[in-house]
C-alpha cells in the first residue's frame, strides 16, 4: 500500500498561507493518508482533518482587533499577550468549528509538541475533543509569550522548537510521498537572537535540555528544508512555500494576511496536477 503524507510547518501567522493551501485542496477534495501539523501547522491540521472551508481563514485574519488572540486590546480582557484559549475554545464556538467531523474522519494524523524536561519532540493524537484541544494548544505554545501546558503530568511547548518540520516522521510512520508546506520563502531560516535567549536561558534556567533544543533550532531547521528538498529532488515529495517575502510571525495587518492566504491557495493549485498522482498512483 502507498502511503501519502502531508507536513504543515508553524510559524505563527504567517499559517494562513497553510490555510490557504489547506482551502484549496478541500475545494479539490484531494485527501491523503497522514497529516502531521506542528504549531500553526496543527490549527491547519484541525481545519484540514474536519473538511471546513475557511476555519483557518476566519482563526487568522481578524477584523477585530478585540477579537485577536493576540496583542494589546485582547490583553485587557485576558491579561495575556497571546491567548490560546481564544483560539483553541473562543473560535471554535464563533466559526462552529465541527468536531464531530474532525473525530470520526478516519485519516491518520499527529500534531507535534515539545516536552520541555526532556527537549525532545512528541507525537500526539486522541479521539477525545478536550484532549484534542489541549495537545492543540501545547503545539502552539510559544516559549517566553505563554505557559507551558500540562498533558498526562508533563509540560509541553511549542512543538516547533524539537521538531520545526517533521518529514522524518512522516517517512517513520510509513508516507512514501508527501506534500510539505513551509510558510518560509526559499532560503529565509527560522533564527533565534541572542537577546532571545537570553530571556529563555531566565525563563528556562531548570530545564537545561529545553534550552540546548532552543540553542539548536537554526540548524535542525536548515537540515530539516534540506531534507525535504532532497526529496523533492527525488520525486518523493512536492514542496509548497511562499515565493514573496512572507508576513510576521504575529502580523496584524488584515491585508497582507489576506494576500498570503489566497498566495497560499493558487501556490497549491499551481502543482495540483502532480498532488494528484502522489494520492491516486
Amino acid at each position: 500500500m502507498k502511503k501519502t503524507g502531508l507536513v504543515l510547518e508553524g510559524g505563527g501567522l504567517r499559517g494562513v498561507f497553510t490555510g490557504g493551501a489547506i482551502d484549496c485542496f478541500i475545494d479539490l477534495k484531494i485527501d491523503f493518508d497522514y497529516v502531521i501539523g506542528v504549531s500553526a501547522g496543527s490549527c491547519n491540521t484541525f481545519a484540514y482533518v474536519a473538511r471546513q472551508r475557511d476555519y483557518a481563514r476566519n482563526c487568522m485574519i481578524q477584523k477585530d482587533r478585540f477579537n485577536s488572540f493576540w496583542g494589546v486590546p485582547q490583553m485587557m480582557e485576558s491579561h495575556k499577550l497571546v491567548d490560546l484559549d481564544k483560539i483553541f475554545y473562543d473560535y471554535t464556538e464563533q466559526y462552529n468549528f465541527d468536531f464531530d467531523a474532525f473525530i470520526k474522519n478516519p485519516i491518520e494524523w499527529e500534531m507535534v509538541v515539545s516536552n520541555i524536561n526532556t527537549g525532545k519532540a512528541e507525537y500526539m493524537h486522541t479521539d477525545d475533543i478536550e484532549r484534542s484541544r489541549i495537545i492543540g494548544k501545547a503545539s502552539c505554545s510559544m516559549p517566553g509569550l505563554t505557559a507551558p501546558v500540562e498533558i498526562d503530568g508533563q509540560l509541553y511547548l511549542d512543538g516547533g522548537i524539537c521538531d520545526s518540520i517533521p518529514v522524518q516522521r512522516a517517512l517513520d510512520q510509513g508516507c512514501d510521498r508527501l506534500v510539505v508546506i513551509l510558510t518560509r520563502k526559499k532560503g529565509s531560516y527560522s533564527r533565534t537572537s541572542e537577546a532571545a535567549m537570553m530571556l529563555y536561558r531566565r525563563i528556562y534556567n531548570n530545564y537545561p535540555l529545553f534550552l540546548k533544543a532552543l540553542e539548536d533550532r537554526t540548524q535542525l531547521y536548515k537540515d530539516q528544508v534540506a531534507l525535504a528538498e532532497k526529496l523533492e529532488e527525488e520525486g518523493r515529495a512536492i514542496i509548497i512555500r511562499p515565493t514573496f517575502k512572507e508576513v510576521g510571525r504575529l502580523e496584524s495587518n488584515e491585508d497582507e494576511l489576506t494576500t498570503s492566504y489566497f498566495h497560499g491557495y493558487t501556490k497549491a493549485k499551481e502543482v495540483k496536477d502532480r498532488i494528484f498522482e502522489f494520492v491516486n498512483r
